[in-house]
Order: structure tokens, then C-alpha cells, then sequence
């Protein structure tokens, strides 16, 4: 009795660390506009674990917070792609931002290889500088393979070809990020 008390607790307390882990986003249908609620529940309770980047604005009268996760890894020695979450205050608007580190030196066009080794599948997401719904596209493919066990990535540009989101504070950094994202626009 006593073993079996111990495993509901433990299989509780699995599903109750990852409640969105069976939730697939839609790639395809981007979501960018926030309401009170969402905007209330992330500045008084998610914020907190954010850091505020500083980026030149060439428009002045759209204020933009643009957050990054505080517990990104930081390391230009590896293929780092980390994503800032930013708020636009005057039309109530949240999107992602990917923020490729200086491993990339400049490449705009890169694709992300990944094997799902259990159960034997592998496929391509590609990416292109674009615009919000681009972003939004890649980082939502990605994410929902994050959500599979045992899925590996690999990043491709030029002609160089290394592990990508290899790391348990990797993939747990873009992970929350984009379900905080994800919360914000209330597709969670």
C-alpha cells in the first residue's frame, strides 16, 4: 500500500510539473493580441524571472518591453538561438523575437534537423528572417517537438551543422518562454 501511495504522489506530481506537455500548438495559426487578464497574470506572477533587454527603438511612440528569460544560457560558444518575449504597451500585442548569438555571425537562413527516436521519425523545420508569424511558425514547431520524449536537434547554416537545444537549460529556457508567450496570447 505504502509503494503504491508513492507512485500516484510521483506520477501527481509528473503531470502536475508539466501541464502543457500534451497541448500541440497550432504553427500555422498565430495569435498575437494579449487581454487585461493575460497582461495582469504576467506582470504580477511570470516577470519576476525575466530580465529587460535593451534594444534600440526607432519608433518612439510604440514602447516595447523586450524580456528574455533569465535563465537563458548564455554562451557564444555553441549554437544558441534564445527568444525574447516582447510586449508592445499601445495595441496590446505580444510576439516572439528569435535572438541568434554570435555563433551564427549574421546567417539569417538556417534549418533546425530533428530525430524522434522513439519513434523513428526525423524532418526539418526551416527558417528565414521574417516577419511575426514567421517567428511565431518556427518556434512553435519547435516547441512541440520539445514536448516529445527523446527528440534531438541540430542546427544547420552555411555550411556548418552542429547539436542544437542539446541541454536540459536550453530546452527548459525556450520552453517556458514560449509557454509564457503562449499563456499571454491565451493559447494555453
Amino acid at each position: 500500500m505504502k509503494k503504491l501511495l508513492i507512485v500516484l504522489t510521483l506520477i501527481t506530481i509528473t503531470i502536475a510539473c508539466q501541464p502543457y506537455k500534451d497541448v500541440v500548438i497550432d504553427p500555422f495559426a498565430p495569435k498575437f493580441v494579449t487581454f487585461d487578464q493575460t497582461r495582469m497574470y504576467f506582470k504580477n506572477v511570470r516577470a519576476s524571472y525575466y530580465n529587460k533587454v535593451s534594444l534600440p527603438q526607432t519608433d518612439t511612440t510604440t514602447h516595447m518591453n523586450v524580456l528574455l528569460y533569465d535563465k537563458a544560457v548564455q554562451d557564444s560558444t555553441q549554437a544558441i538561438i534564445n527568444l525574447h518575449l516582447v510586449t508592445v504597451d499601445n495595441n496590446d500585442n505580444a510576439f516572439i523575437m528569435l535572438a541568434p548569438n554570435e555563433f551564427f555571425k549574421g546567417y539569417q537562413h538556417f534549418r533546425v534537423h530533428w530525430v524522434d527516436h522513439k519513434d523513428d521519425f526525423k524532418g526539418e523545420i526551416r527558417y528565414k528572417q521574417g516577419g511575426m508569424a514567421d517567428q511565431f511558425l518556427f518556434c512553435s514547431e519547435i516547441y512541440n517537438l520539445l514536448n516529445k520524449d527523446e527528440v534531438t536537434f541540430e542546427v544547420e547554416f552555411g555550411n556548418k551543422r552542429v547539436p542544437f537545444l542539446d541541454t536540459v537549460e536550453e530546452k527548459n529556457a525556450f520552453r517556458i518562454t514560449m509557454i509564457d508567450f503562449y499563456r499571454l496570447v491565451t493559447l494555453l
